[in-house]
């Protein structure tokens, strides 16, 4: 590394160049490993600096007054950068409020953000603190400019010792492929070529884009040999199954932390004499009786001794991956059964190599698509899947790019991935692993396109055990849901006659080109023809998510605001004036998309007649042309079906987004039971669900009305927790209630704050509404954190749930602000979480379409769907709170409904037997941080 480089940070009073001041510079200036000098300085931005900007870097008003302005900094700057390239995270934000003032506008730049996602395919985070701790580069004191300068000069030495460690064939790609767009790594890549062509190597010859093999030889699983089902399966001996759990047995010796369970070695009993007796079943396990091992271990032994394969399904990644990559390679050790486990997934979760290679062929469009190439390019070498779970996508951008490389494409099969792709594709690897497979484990989603499909989507099998259940519902009407917004399909139609690239341009070059002369205007009129069809039906397409936004706009009472509106389509709302003109508009747009449709099958004919079966880019096109003509198809027939063809048996509505922006059209299943009752109960032999929270206080009936598992055995498991001892719910007996709305709020805000000033925080909050969290965090705020208590909130923080949740652990007093997504799936042990408060009972929206559908097959839609669906959501909020044997904590509702309705009880007596106290309000605080005291 030869060049002397800078690195360079700013910081600011904002985010926007056109109003916001610099405040701060700091610059590093190197040659290779050497040091070369140092540069910092406050500035005086002429303005107050905001109190979080103060806040979040330390530098306040009283320290920049006799700081230089910008104007008197700017030629110092200047005058130690020199013409040297200029290195920053985010480079782009720090060049934007320097080159406004005409600084630095012609220095090469160099992006770490773009570098470090490149040559860190897979890292959590991008942010630069974030990648100094994966690289192990100190930094302390982040936000003040040196320091990030500082840090920014480490963590790019370090990437681009990786650049220089990539294979010579990998550099030359990203360096041809970023010849085309303005990408901030390109420069570091062109020199990581330059060095290592001139120590003599030489890169493999290759057309630009040519399928490299070498990219997907790591993909995919390992496929063994077809399992071979006995016809008559001997039942499993349960004794040598209980000695694995007993202490010191094969489970102790394996797992590190293992403690025998009665409850864990009662629900293994119980799965093994389901999946011998061929019999469905249904096992609620309490919080902490570790159900994964009660369920695998019989099942791997049901597997290898019988060779019928059992599939394991969740809904969520972290419990997959949990699967995958921790409990089955330890019993892939522990036990004495070999033993195949694979993991499947969508489609969409796998690249596919024809799409990234057809996406290489072609000059680079944006920088979303050079990131993504340049990921893949880094990735696919070390990759043993293929598999997007491996990447850190970021933005939109990004995961649009991916959706056109994914393996989605419905003209894929396997077939073709084993004859074009010599077996090189993940997805195909992958499928074929699983077809070998004992266990196969995949997600909720894939399960039920499955059984959508007629079972064309897993390999064959008869034995299933559905982790996560209480998800099934809602996993199965998400599958099975439709819904038509307006920018996907203008993407679609758009992306036919793009200016270069589109799919009209790729016919006339690649067809045309084996074409007579006198052919080719024939090919030329069709195509032209296509593509004026395009441009009119999009002058439909607009007017038809219009009017459908009026008629959703009208049929409301108001103006719609932050929240979205939606309108079921009962008969009576099809009656309206307005429901009449999106009628109109869909005819329209109806008898528009079929010369568009039309068009492309006779292109596709075209390319048929000149396709010779070696030519691998005339196959691409016609499955790209076919791909289109199906979406378009299946698009048409589901609106259809909304608009002018209703099915009683799904449900159906237009929503508005926020401020009444981008209507578009849904329908939804009325009941998922049916379906569950043909593919699952009534198809295979033996289905067990299972899950922490499946029974409300009145056992099994609901669930299984839900999901028509009438005849399955039923077995409810509690857990090894004491929560007599470790747990105490207050409810604040002199709560108003929460239909007084503002007097509720008011002192909801003061309960709170008393209570987690007097636990010292330590608490997870869970509302029911985004409008009352963010009405409520900017109350406790001020309070909270002038007593050293942070506040952590899911609506303002801009960082992931996954992150917000790891800064609550971290943080010594803390106070966390979830809804909906934090009522499960949270698991923090130990003093950090100690108080877990509901505001209010999770009852669902009423008017949601899909709930007052359901709800309206109900005799009493109140008592028999509303209630034990609110109170199976407390249950999953209630298990946040105690989650090891040694965990103490109390539950605060403030919902004082639980006593004063009749319906209350049923919430209480669906929880775990604990002390219940009714509290005023006043005595809260000091009752929770007694017991908490007294217990610790």
């Amino acid at each position: 590394m030869a060049d002397t480089l800078v690195a360079l940070d700013l910081e600011t009073t904002g985010l926007d160049p056109t109003r916001d001041a610099i405040i701060q510079i700091g610059a590093v200036k190197f040659r290779g490993e050497r040091l070369e000098a140092e540069y910092e300085t406050l500035v005086n931005p002429g303005v107050p600096i905001p109190a979080f900007i103060s806040e979040l870097t330390g530098i306040t008003d009283a320290m920049v007054v006799r700081a230089p302005a910008l104007a008197a900094a700017l030629p110092e700057l200047l005058r130690f950068v020199g013409n040297a390239p200029v290195i920053g995270h985010n480079l782009k934000f720090d060049l934007g409020f320097l080159q406004k003032h005409g600084a630095l506008r012609n220095n090469v730049s160099i992006d770490t953000y773009d570098l470090a996602s490149a040559l860190l395919p897979g890292a959590s985070r991008y942010a630069l603190g974030a990648l100094a701790a994966e690289l192990g580069v100190p930094l302390r004191d982040a936000h003040r400019a040196l320091n990030d300068a500082r840090a920014t000069q480490a963590v790019y030495m370090l990437l681009a010792q990786r650049a220089e460690e990539l294979s010579l064939d990998t550099l030359s790609e990203l360096v041809r492929l970023a010849a085309d767009v303005e990408w901030g790594a390109d420069y570091t890549f062109q020199e990581a070529l330059r060095r290592r062509t001139e120590q003599g190597a030489a890169p493999k010859r290759r057309r630009p884009g040519a399928p490299e093999r070498g990219l997907f030889a790591g993909s995919g699983g390992a496929a063994g040999p077809a399992l071979q089902p006995a016809d008559e399966p001997e039942p499993l001996d349960e004794a040598p199954l209980v000695e694995m759990f007993k202490p010191g047995g094969a489970l102790a010796g394996q797992f590190s932390s293992y403690e025998s369970r009665p409850q864990q070695l009662k629900m293994m009993r119980a799965v093994a004499r389901a999946l011998s007796g061929q019999r469905h079943l249904l096992v609620e396990a309490g919080t902490g009786t570790g159900k994964s091992l009660a369920y695998l271990v019989p099942a791997i032994c049901w597997a290898a001794q019988s060779d019928w394969r059992v599939v394991i399904s969740t809904n969520t990644i972290n419990l997959q991956d949990q699967l995958m990559r921790k409990d089955l390679p330890a019993l892939q050790q522990a036990l004495p059964q070999d033993f195949r486990a694979a993991v499947l997934k969508g489609r969409g979760n796998y690249v596919c190599p024809r799409l990234f290679d057809a996406m290489r062929r072609r000059p680079v469009r944006t920088l979303d698509e050079m990131r993504v190439l340049a990921k893949l390019l880094v990735w696919l070498p070390q990759s043993e899947t293929g598999d997007r779970s491996e990447l850190t996508l970021t933005g939109p951008g990004e995961l649009e790019v991916w959706l056109r490389l994914s393996a989605e494409d419905e003209g894929c099969t396997t077939e073709r991935c084993a004859t074009l792709q010599g077996g090189s594709c993940p997805f195909y690897r992958a499928k074929r692993a699983a077809e070998s497979a004992h266990v196969l484990v995949v997600n909720h989603a894939l399960l039920l396109a499955d059984a959508a499909s007629e079972s064309r989507v897993l390999p064959e099998y008869q034995y299933l055990i559905v982790d996560e259940a209480h998800h099934l519902e809602a996993a199965t009407t998400d599958g099975l849901s439709f819904v038509a917004r307006q920018p996907e399909l203008e993407f679609r139609l758009r992306a036919l006659a793009g200016p270069q690239s589109g799919l009209l341009a790729q016919v006339i070059t690649r067809v045309g080109s084996q074409l007579a002369v006198g052919q080719q205007a024939g090919l030329r009129h069709q195509t032209e023809g296509v593509a004026a069809a395009q441009q009119a039906v999009l002058v439909h397409v607009a007017n038809f998510f219009q009017q459908a936004g009026r008629f959703a706009l009208a049929a409301g009472d108001g103006e719609v605001g932050a929240y979205s509106r939606k309108v079921r389509l009962r008969d009576e709302a099809r009656e309206s004036g307005e429901w009449a003109e999106v009628l109109l508009a869909w005819d329209n747009l109806k008898n528009g998309l079929q010369p568009v449709v039309q068009g492309l099958q006779r292109l596709a004919r075209a390319v048929i007649e000149v396709q010779d079966d070696g030519a691998a880019e005339l196959d691409d096109l016609l499955t790209a042309l076919a791909g289109v003509v199906r979406w378009l198809g299946n698009f048409s027939e589901q609106v259809q079906g909304i608009v002018e063809q209703p099915d009683s048996a799904r449900i159906c509505w237009v929503e508005l987004g926020p401020n009444a922006r981008s209507p578009s059209l849904h329908s939804a299943p009325l009941a998922v039971g049916p379906l569950l009752e043909k593919h699952l109960w009534f198809a295979k032999r033996s289905v067990v669900l299972t899950s922490a929270t499946l029974a409300t206080d009145e056992g099994f009936a609901y669930i299984k009305k839900r999901l028509h598992a009438y005849d399955a055995d039923e077995l409810i498991v509690g857990s090894p927790f004491n929560y007599r001892e470790n747990t105490l719910i207050c409810v604040a007996e002199d709560m108003p209630e929460p239909a007084q709305g503002a007097l509720f709020q008011r002192k909801l805000e003061q309960g709170l704050a008393a209570l987690c000033l007097a636990t010292k925080g330590r608490a997870l909050v869970l509302f029911t509404s985004h409008a009352q969290l963010r009405q409520t965090a900017s109350y406790l705020r001020g309070p909270l954190e002038r007593a050293g208590i942070r506040v952590f909130d899911q609506i303002a923080s801009s960082t992931s749930r996954h992150q917000l949740l790891q800064s609550f652990r971290a943080a010594e007093h803390a106070v966390l602000l979830g809804a909906r997504s934090f009522w499960e799936g949270v698991d923090v042990v130990g003093e950090a979480l100690s108080v877990l408060v509901i505001t209010k009972l999770p009852f669902d929206v009423p008017s949601d379409p899909i709930i007052e559908a359901r709800g309206a097959t109900f005799e009493d839609t109140f008592g028999e769907y509303t209630v034990p669906e609110a109170a199976l959501r407390l249950r999953q909020g209630f298990g946040r709170l105690i989650r090891s044997k040694s965990d103490r904590g109390v539950v605060v509702i403030f919902d004082r409904r639980v006593r004063s309705k009749a319906y209350g009880v049923h919430f209480l007596d669906a929880l775990p037997q604990c002390e219940v106290r009714d509290t005023p309000l006043a005595l809260l605080p000091e009752t929770a941080a007694l017991w908490l005291a007294d217990n610790n």
